[in-house]
C-alpha cells in the first residue's frame, strides 16, 4: 500500500472502538499488516477477534512497539499530542487520521465535508437528500457514524461523499482535502481535550487547511475575518436564500440555517443544480438522526422528548427554542467545559417548571443553575433516579424535555445507547403506572 510516496507494510492501529476495527479491516484488505494498540483493556468480543484473526495486539496502554511501524493511525478519541505519538514523529513515522488514510490511498469522488459545533449531522442529512432527491448519487459518512475507510468501494460510484467531521477527526488529519468545506458555527464544546476556545477553532480551522483557490469554503458571515488564510473562495451561506415553501418555513431557526448551508454546499459542488422547491419528505429524511428531539408521545398528559444527541450546551439551548409552553429539563452527563452559564441564562427566560441534573456534571450544573433565583434545580445520584425524578414533578400539559447539554461517556457507550436507555425507562414507568 502507498501513501504519500511511501510504501506502507506496517500499520499501527491506535484505538480498537468502531473506528479502529474499520481500519483494521481496511489494512487487513490491501495485503498490510495491522498492530492494534488500545489504552484501555479490550472487551471480550475484540480480543478473541484479534486472536482469531491472528492480529498482533497490545491493551491497557501503549507500548514502543508503535515505534516500529510504518505508519500511525489514530481513532478520533485518541490525542496527537500522545508523548509517543511526538517520539513517532521524530523518527520519522507518519501520523495520520482514518479520514488521511481513506482518501489518500483510494480514488474519491468529490468531497463535502462539514464541521461545526452543532447541526454537524442534520446538515449532511440536507445535503444528502437534496442530492438524491435530484438524480445525483451521494454517501454520507464520517462523524455521524460510519467510518469513511468503510464504505470507499460504495464511494467510488456516487457522485458525491457527504463527511461530518468532528474537532477531534481534523486535528489528526494532515492531508484531508474536501473539494467544499463547510464549517457552521463555533461554540464551546470539547474544552476537556482542547483546553481552550482558540485551540478548539484551530481544530475546527483545519477543514480549511489543504484547500487551493479551486476549492469552496463555505461559512456564516460572523465567521467570515475569522479565518484569513482560508485559500477556497468564500461562499458566505446565511445569505443564501431559502426556497419559500411551507416546509422550509416551518423549520426553527437552527435548521433554516442547517439548511441554508446545505443548499450552499450542493450548488458549490454543482453549480448547475436547480435547487426549487423543498418537500417536507426531503426535510424529514435528514430528521431521522436518532434521539434528536425525538417525540416519544405523552405518558400522562405529558409530552416526553428525548434529545440524547444534545452533547452540548449550545444544543440544549437550540431544545429549548423549539420547545413551547411549560417544560421541565433534564441535564446531565460528563459536562464539556463551557457554554453553561449561558444555557442558565437561557433557561432563566423560558417557561421551566425544574431542572433535574444527573451524572458526573451533576455537582457543577446544580452550582450553575443554583446562581439563578428564578431556576428551581434538583440534583439525583444517578440516571434513572433522575428520570424518575423528572416525571414526577411534570405537570398534565408540560413537556419532559430530555436534553443533557453533556457527553453520555461517564455512564453509556454512546448519545445512543443514553437515549435508548431514556426511552425504555419512560416505557417502564407507563407499564407501571405514574411515578411516585
Amino acid at each position: 500500500m502507498k501513501l504519500a510516496g511511501r510504501e506502507i507494510s506496517r500499520v499501527g492501529v491506535l484505538g480498537f472502538a468502531r473506528t479502529g476495527r474499520a481500519v483494521t479491516n481496511f489494512l487487513l484488505a490491501r495485503g498490510v499488516e495491522p498492530f492494534v494498540s488500545d489504552s484501555n483493556p479490550l472487551v471480550d468480543d475484540a480480543r478473541a477477534w484479534l486472536k482469531g484473526a491472528g492480529i498482533a495486539y497490545e491493551e491497557g496502554g501503549h507500548t514502543a512497539e508503535l515505534l516500529t511501524q510504518d505508519l500511525i493511525v489514530l481513532s478520533p478519541v485518541v490525542s496527537p499530542r500522545l508523548p509517543l505519538l511526538n517520539e513517532a514523529r521524530q523518527n520519522g513515522i507518519l501520523v495520520i487520521s482514518e479520514l488521511d488514510l481513506a482518501t489518500q490511498v483510494c480514488p474519491m469522488p468529490p468531497i463535502i465535508a462539514v464541521t461545526g459545533t452543532n447541526g454537524k449531522s442534520t446538515t449532511v442529512l440536507f445535503i444528502e437528500a437534496l442530492l438524491r432527491r435530484r438524480g445525483l448519487a451521494a454517501i454520507v459518512a464520517g462523524n455521524i457514524g460510519t467510518p469513511v475507510v468503510s464504505i470507499v468501494e460504495e464511494a467510488k460510484t456516487c457522485d458525491a461523499l457527504v463527511i461530518e467531521t468532528s474537532s477531534f477527526q481534523l486535528e489528526q488529519s494532515l492531508f484531508f482535502h474536501p473539494r467544499v468545506a463547510v464549517l457552521l458555527n463555533i461554540s464551546h464544546d470539547h474544552l476537556d481535550r482542547h483546553k481552550t476556545m482558540s485551540a478548539y477553532a484551530a481544530a475546527k480551522a483545519r477543514i480549511f487547511r489543504n484547500q487551493t483557490e479551486e476549492d469552496v469554503a463555505i461559512i456564516p458571515s460572523g465567521l467570515a475575518s475569522a479565518f484569513p488564510g482560508i485559500a477556497g473562495r468564500k461562499v458566505l451561506f446565511d445569505r443564501v436564500r431559502l426556497p419559500s415553501c411551507s416546509a422550509v418555513s416551518a423549520l426553527p431557526p437552527h435548521n433554516r440555517s442547517n439548511l441554508q448551508a446545505a443548499i450552499a454546499a450542493c450548488t458549490a459542488i454543482f453549480p448547475s443544480l436547480d435547487i426549487g422547491p423543498i418537500s417536507a419528505g426531503e426535510l424529514e429524511e435528514a430528521f431521522a438522526l436518532p434521539y434528536r428531539l425525538h417525540d416519544e408521545g405523552e405518558i400522562d398528559g405529558i409530552r416526553l422528548i428525548n434529545d440524547s444527541k444534545s452533547t452540548n450546551a449550545d444544543s440544549a439551548v437550540a431544545a429549548l427554542h423549539s420547545v413551547r409552553g411549560p417544560l421541565v429539563l433534564l441535564l446531565g452527563g460528563q459536562q464539556k467545559g463551557g457554554g453553561y452559564d449561558a444555557l442558565a441564562e437561557e433557561i432563566s427566560k423560558r417557561s421551566v417548571r425544574t431542572v433535574v441534573v444527573y451524572g458526573e456534571a451533576a455537582p457543577f450544573l446544580f452550582e450553575v443553575l443554583q446562581r439563578r433565583e428564578e431556576i428551581t434545580v434538583l440534583l439525583s445520584s444517578d440516571f434513572e433516579s433522575a428520570v424518575r425524578i423528572a416525571q414526577g414533578v411534570a405537570h398534565p400539559g408540560d413537556t419532559l424535555l430530555f436534553s443533557p447539554a453533556c457527553s453520555s461517556y461517564d455512564q453509556f457507550r454512546d448519545y445512543i445507547d443514553r437515549g435508548a436507555a431514556f426511552s425504555r425507562l419512560i416505557r417502564i414507568s407507563e407499564r407501571d403506572g405514574a411515578p411516585s
